[in-house]
């Protein structure tokens, strides 16, 4: 992984219209590698919701018959917190204003740089 190439993909990222922050994320230890954004606190959020990636992970046999898990989302009342995969065992966590990002091109955003994510 380049990590000046990924850490300049994320920052551009971030200045996405409707993102405040966002975040790589080791899902099975919760470790933040890298985030960029305007919310102070991006890395802790990231962290705890990685527990939900976890829990999947736990739990994946109910849901085999839908195939890959592809994203949760959880909306709150002042934002929307998402998880993405983002390379082998890296999730991106994205913090978004309500109704402002458009998940569909994001998660190709999000795909594309797990691409660059798994090049050695």
């Amino acid at each position: 992984m380049n990590t000046r190439h990924i850490e300049a993909e994320l920052a551009s990222m971030a200045e996405t219209p409707g993102v405040i922050a966002c975040a790589l994320v080791d899902y099975a230890t919760g470790m933040v590698y890298l985030s960029a954004g305007k919310h102070p606190h991006i890395d802790a959020i990231a962290e705890a919701a990685s527990d939900y990636w976890r829990m999947y992970a736990r739990n994946g046999t109910p849901f085999s018959g839908l195939g890959p898990l592809q994203a949760i989302s959880m909306i709150h009342q002042d934002g929307v917190l998402s998880l993405m995969p983002c390379g082998d065992g890296i999730v991106m966590a994205t913090l978004s204003r309500r109704m402002e990002l458009d998940l569909g091109v994001w998660f190709r955003k999000v795909g594309k740089l797990g691409l660059a994510v798994g090049q050695r």
